[in-house]
């Protein structure tokens, strides 16, 4: 802008001097923030530099003689650094150390030439930037330099000069922070070096910003606390707050955050297993921690309803919401459990299928011809003939496997549905693999004992459904020694179901002795 326009800006007369200038610039710096209006900040930047270059113009230009000699006599009358002044300086500046600036600082304070040493060491860092950091540094903290606060004279080439020192170290040393194990001291410098008054220039900052912005998509592994502490500092969780970036960039360093952030919790909760079991630590150690098959194996065997219901929702989320997160799995497949879940093979199978034949064919030879006696003496062959029947009938569950396993996906869906619905309490209970022995074994049922049997057996199996889980006994060890314990874990019928079954099984005997011609005493077998 002209420089009439400059001074209207700033609302000063134009023959304001320095000292006043630089002063209402700092008044106006607090009502005039490049976060909140950057454009005017920057107008505001430039009718300062321009009304400074305007001032320091009037005091370098040659004047009248008569002002010449009045100034010559002002001056000489005015106080003003004397030689003393300068010698001291010279006499610190000679043996000066960067390290101790702050001692040599109230030295020369005391001595009286303060604004000389300061100069000289302003000159210094100009001279040698690079050599001299940890003094520029000092000076921008302690005495505002590079900022419109500050008591020596700068501009141009020197101040342009420091502050692509400053940011060069600063830039570097971010880069280094940035790196894994030091990522601890990364906040707490970019917090201190944000605070210096030369970064209050709007281009400044927003340079800073952008570097800060690339170091974190240009590097991989950074913790989600840290992002977020930064994004405080610069004010970009802020509704509407404007980032130095791309819209796209920016949503995608969220995203990485957020799915740092979760990963990070479930890694947590997995490495707490064992002081805090819970289904969600389960399926997190076995996403996350169980890298090896035989280990995810080992690992699924333990697993119940909760634990699958948990990992259904890891795998959703990594699916629908952390998609960039697949990289973890095997085939990038998330679902890779589903092949753990397996069958679970029933406890005592053959067992309780040997004692239920040799029932059904012991009563299947009851009429009211024979007596009880030969039926006594023929309970150890029906016995074996029930084990012969249940060995056979595992032989021919193999060829069943076979079967069930070609349609193991529907299996696996139709198993989900009766676990939800209530109707069995683990998936790797599969539906269609179990239903065959049972039916097979039901239509022996049917065969030697009729609809009664048939109506016994299937009551009996759907009291075990409804049934709650407490009612049935616990699959603990037994010993033969206490042959009612051992036949009660074995057959794992409730009270409900042995007094059912008792009762149906005298019912059965009744008919069969008393009224063999009824069609509820009857099997199909001729």
């Amino acid at each position: 802008m002209p420089t009439p326009d400059c001074w209207q800006f700033l609302n000063l007369p134009p023959h304001t001097d320095e000292r006043t200038l630089k002063h209402h610039y700092a008044k106006l710096l607090k009502l005039t923030r490049p976060d909140d209006d950057p454009v005017a900040f920057q107008r505001l930047r430039e009718a300062y530099e321009q009304a400074l270059n305007s001032v320091r113009a009037r005091a370098s230009a040659p004047v009248q003689t008569e002002d010449m000699m009045s100034s010559r006599f002002a001056t000489h009358l005015a106080p003003g650094p004397t030689p003393s002044s300068l010698e001291h300086a010279f006499a610190l500046l000679s043996d000066f150390d960067d390290s101790r600036v702050d001692d040599y600082w109230s030295r020369a304070q005391a001595q009286g030439c303060a604004a000389e040493f300061e100069q000289m060491l302003f000159q210094r860092c100009v001279d040698a930037p690079s050599g001299h950091l940890g003094l520029l540094t000092w000076g921008v903290e302690q005495r505002q330099w590079l900022t419109p606060w500050q008591q020596i004279n700068s501009g141009g080439f020197p101040h342009q000069r420091l502050v692509h020192a400053l940011t060069t170290a600063l830039y570097d040393a971010l880069e280094q922070l940035m790196k894994p194990g030091e990522q601890a001291f990364f906040y707490s410098h970019l917090e201190r070096a944000s605070r210096q008054g030369w970064l209050l220039d709007f281009e400044h900052r927003q340079g800073l910003q952008v570097h800060v912005l690339n170091l974190f998509m240009s590097h991989e592994r950074w913790s989600p606390q840290l992002f977020q502490r930064v994004c405080r500092l610069f004010a970009w969780d802020a509704e509407g707050a404007s980032v130095p970036i791309d819209t796209a960039q920016w949503r995608a360093l969220v995203r990485r955050c957020e799915q740092q952030d979760w990963l990070h919790q479930l890694q947590t909760l997995a490495q707490q297993r064992e002081l805090h079991p819970s289904a969600a630590a389960n399926a997190a150690a076995l996403f996350l921690m169980s890298a090896e098959p035989a280990r995810q194996a080992q690992l699924a065997a333990t697993f119940g309803e909760a634990d699958w219901l948990a990992c259904e929702q890891l795998s959703t989320a990594f699916s629908t919401h952390f998609g960039d997160l697949l990289g973890l799995f095997p085939n990038h497949n998330s679902w890779f459990w589903q092949e753990l879940v397996g069958h679970r093979p029933l406890r005592h199978g053959v067992k309780r299928a040997a004692c239920v034949l040799a029932i059904c064919l012991a009563l299947s030879q009851l009429s009211s011809e024979s007596s009880l006696v030969p039926l006594l003496l023929m309970l150890p062959l029906y016995t074996l003939g029930g084990y012969v029947m249940a060995q056979v009938g595992k032989w021919l569950l193999t060829y069943w496997a076979a079967i069930a396993q070609s349609l193991h996906d529907v299996d696996q869906r139709l198993s989900r549905w009766c676990v939800r619905h209530n109707l069995t309490s683990d998936r790797r209970d599969l539906l269609i693999r179990n239903s065959g022995p049972l039916l097979g074994l039901g239509f022996v049922i049917w065969q030697w004992l009729g609809w009664l049997g048939l109506g016994t057996y299937a009551i009996t199996g759907l009291i075990g459904v409804l049934q709650p889980e407490s009612a049935v006994p616990a699959e603990r060890e037994y010993r033969w020694r206490r042959p009612l314990q051992a036949i009660y874990r074995i057959a794992g019928l409730s009270r409900l179901q042995w007094l059912f079954c008792v009762m149906m099984i005298g019912v059965i005997v009744y008919l069969r002795l008393e009224s063999p011609g009824t069609l509820l005493a009857l099997g199909l077998r001729p």
